[in-house]
């Protein structure tokens, strides 16, 4: 199996763990595999520095100009997911980026991107206590999960909150490695059991 490619968007006003657990769920997979499953990148609308939310400040690896396509793309929240979906521009190379992918999950507020694109129309999903209206806003058909840690819908998964991106970025090394390797992770990440 070749090297899968995964990106993790950020932007202004980022919630630090919504990318910063994926970053370490997969980050820890492709390590303990020695560096021969994964490559993990960050990318952004530039490369530009971005300030985290709470003034975390992350260099991201790639433009989002620079990336063409991913396996996995992880899409956080965060309050700067407002600016987002009133990017055009931004919106437009994150949906190509999105068509081209293989898995696309959102975390916490990250949902509002994929209810703006279309992406829940008629769909259950899940994100944040505090964004479910937010999210009904932008996709009245969408079907909110409101107890749920994660829904998988196949290509589009979405995470509730926060640290529920690092039990879905679990289950995605499970979906593509295997149950040994999540537990690997998990277990080096001292998370869970």
């Amino acid at each position: 199996m070749s090297k899968l490619q995964l990106a993790i968007l950020l932007f202004d006003d980022v919630e630090v763990l919504d990318f910063a657990g994926p970053f370490e769920v997969f980050s820890v997979t492709s390590q303990l595999s020695g560096y021969q499953s994964l490559e993990v990148k960050t990318v952004a609308k530039t490369k530009s520095l971005v300030q985290a939310k709470n003034g975390l400040k992350v260099m991201p690896d790639l433009g989002i100009d620079e990336l063409i396509k991913v396996d996995i793309l992880v899409i956080p929240g965060g309050d700067g997911s407002r600016a987002v979906i009133q990017d055009e521009e931004l919106m437009g190379r994150i949906n190509r980026i999105i068509v081209n992918s293989k898995t696309v999950f959102s975390d916490c507020s990250g949902a509002r991107i994929l209810a703006k694109l279309g992406y829940l129309q008629g769909q259950r999903f899940t994100t944040h206590h505090e964004v479910f209206e937010d999210i009904l806003a932008l996709e009245q058909s969408a079907i909110p999960e409101r107890d749920a840690r994660f829904v998988d819908k196949g290509k589009f998964m979405t995470a509730a909150g926060v640290a529920a991106g690092i039990d879905l970025s679990l289950y995605v090394v499970e979906k593509y490695f295997g149950e040994k390797a999540k537990k690997k992770t998990a277990r080096y990440m001292e998370y869970g059991e």
